[in-house]
């Protein structure tokens, strides 16, 4: 009975490794690649486009918009 208990724990611990392995890549992974992105915005007639970076704006300029 011992011997089953001793492999549970074992793929537990193995499980765990992994686990904490997955969030510590995900993290770095995060942390290096960067989460570009545009959004417009439309003041009176003016337009924006805004480039952002994991939700934080990184700079903002005027354009025109193509009708």
């Amino acid at each position: 009975m011992m011997d089953g208990l001793d492999k549970v724990k074992k793929i537990l611990i193995v499980a765990l490794v992994v686990l904490m392995g997955l969030n510590i890549y995900a993290h770095w992974h995060l942390a290096t690649h960067p989460d570009y992105g545009m959004t417009t915005v439309k003041t009176g007639d003016v337009t924006w486009v805004c480039l952002t970076d994991h939700g934080t704006t990184i700079g903002c300029d005027t354009v025109k918009e193509y009708r």
